[in-house]
């Protein structure tokens, strides 16, 4: 899972039929700096995330599948699973409990 910012949108007269939602392009952004990493992406977004919107992505398929109620054959692997309000670099981690592993 991973933090980016909504650059695009693509159209795509023609998809395949488990693809619901629109097709958006995301940018990877660093989740404190909220500068650009990596390359933009294609991903499926059923949440309505708006241009530039700052928002949560997964890369497992199976996520994915689950959340378009598809089967194997559903050729998505990034999808949109939160929008981002706010996010607090400043919190420390939450610490183990004694004896825990």
């Amino acid at each position: 899972m991973f933090m980016a910012r909504v650059k695009g949108n693509v159209t795509a007269p023609a998809k395949h039929p488990t693809l619901r939602g629109r097709l958006l392009i995301i940018q990877p952004i660093d989740p404190i700096d909220r500068k650009e990493t990596g390359i933009a992406q294609v991903a499926v977004d059923t949440l309505g995330a708006g241009m530039n919107s700052v928002v949560m992505a997964t890369s497992d398929g199976r996520v994915v599948q689950e959340m378009l109620k598809a089967a194997d054959d559903c050729p998505a692997r990034l999808a949109v699973v939160a929008i981002v309000d706010a996010a607090d670099a400043s919190v420390a981690p939450a610490t183990r409990a004694a004896g825990a592993k």
